[in-house]
């Protein structure tokens, strides 16, 4: 039966940088071989220590990953395409200022994705419940999935999702499934979206939330085996994968979080380890969307709730946005699969930069940036629950042929990305200008 596992690894830290083949040198020894990592995250330092928390899953077979082990990276090669492709990162689960709520990060994404030819980026930042307004050029593939292609483990192919398919968590009360058939139907005549299977659980799947230690959102889901059981015969019928499932969230936490209060999307980190696992094991693109689980759900608990909760409140189904967002999935293959003539393809040579919070880089997408040399843009204003900064990560030592620009807000890392595009040095742009450097000999 696979369960989910969560623990907490300290170790010494490193005198050199943070690099992902540096942290799989760290915690890859304090793994069990059982155990199939699925998310990692650098959660403090102090003392000369860092504090990971990982979530794995056990009770699987590890060969069968579709991917292979998240342990592997491969690196970029120096030369880059023609194309300038943008990755932007909201990390799930740790109360982000923007990104933090309920597709809030839309309009950030749409600005960073006016300045390149494709951006990358993660449900968590564009879903917004029955909502979806991302660009035509945002490309909306899972976090975990996105690690990969920052791993250089996949390859991404843009426009090719057609076929959906919906798994649906065996409601408490019949309504509730009428509830998410409704929001199927209307994506199909609406939108034309083709959604070819809807699978219904026989049991319930039960999943339930907590907070880790520092405040980042976590979960567990009691029947993993009947997920991977579906979504491995998904795999065989269907481009991509929405599910949708009853998450218990507490009248009292659900107050605190519609009132802007300092608490983590409490659904987030749970539906982070549902897609991360779904995705390690079938490779299929998914995302999550918490079911309707009773009407007074919808009604606000103090009448209007914070600017960034709107979108929940006004929605039924919250899975509208999720079905949008995966027909806007790329179809991700393995990097060793050879190039077919006329195919569009991305891959590693064709990022431009990475954009987080400044304060979210304890994260895989940071560490394999940093391994990949891709220029860093951290936004000061998208505050987190995270104490980390850059400093943290990067040590003692700076990171030869990799550039990090520490901006304000999205109005000046959507500026930054422009300059990078042009191939214009950042720093001209900028008052005081220092004399170039002489090198005597």
């Amino acid at each position: 039966m696979p369960t989910i596992e969560h623990d907490v690894i300290e170790v010494p830290k490193p005198d050199g940088p943070l690099t992902w083949p540096a942290v799989t040198d760290l915690i890859a020894p304090h793994c069990t071989p059982q155990t199939v990592p699925v998310r990692l995250a650098l959660t403090d330092q102090a003392n000369g220590r860092l504090t990971f928390e990982v979530t794995g899953i056990r009770g699987v077979d590890p060969s069968a990953q579709k991917w292979g082990s998240l342990w592997d990276f491969t690196p970029r090669r120096p030369e880059r395409s023609g194309r300038f492709v943008v990755i932007h990162v909201v990390p799930t689960g740790i109360r982000a200022e923007i990104g933090g709520f309920a597709g809030d990060a839309t309009p950030a994404t749409n600005l960073l994705a006016s300045t390149c030819d494709y951006l990358l980026t993660h449900p968590n930042a564009v879903t917004a419940s029955d909502l979806y307004w991302g660009r035509e050029n945002v490309l909306y593939l899972e976090g975990n999935l996105l690690s990969r292609f920052l791993l250089g483990q996949i390859h991404l192919r843009p426009a090719q999702t057609r076929r959906l398919g919906v798994l649906v968590d065996k409601p408490h009360a019949p309504a509730f499934l009428d509830n998410v058939l409704n929001a199927v139907h209307a994506c199909r005549t609406v939108g034309g979206l083709t959604i070819d299977q809807v699978w219904v659980s026989e049991k319930p799947l039960r999943a339930e939330v907590f907070y880790s230690p520092c405040g980042r959102a976590l979960g567990n889901i009691a029947r993993m085996d009947r997920i991977l059981e579906i979504a491995g015969e998904a795999e065989q019928q269907v481009d991509a994968l929405a599910i949708t499932s009853e998450i218990a969230v507490s009248p009292q936490l659900r107050a605190d979080y519609y009132a802007g209060k300092r608490v983590a999307n409490p659904w987030g980190g749970v539906e982070a380890v549902l897609t991360h696992t779904v995705t390690t094991m079938t490779g299929l693109p998914a995302a999550h969307a918490p079911m309707l689980t009773s009407h007074a759900d919808l009604v606000p608990p103090d009448g209007v709730v914070d600017p960034r909760d709107g979108a929940e409140v006004i929605s039924t189904s919250f899975l509208c946005s999720v079905l949008r967002g995966l027909w806007a999935a790329p179809q991700p293959i393995l990097a060793a699969t050879p190039t077919m003539a006329g195919e569009t393809r991305l891959n590693l040579e064709d990022i431009g930069a990475l954009v987080l919070p400044a304060g979210a880089v304890g994260g895989i997408p940071a560490f394999a940036a940093l391994a990949q040399h891709i220029p860093l843009i951290l936004v000061r204003e998208n505050t987190t629950l995270s104490p980390l900064c850059i400093q943290d990560v990067l040590g003692s030592q700076d990171l030869d042929h990799t550039e990090i620009y520490v901006v304000d807000n999205y109005l000046e890392a959507a500026g930054t990305l422009t300059a990078l595009r042009e191939r214009l040095n950042v720093d001209a742009i900028r008052r005081p200008i220092a004399p170039t450097p002489l090198s005597p000999r």
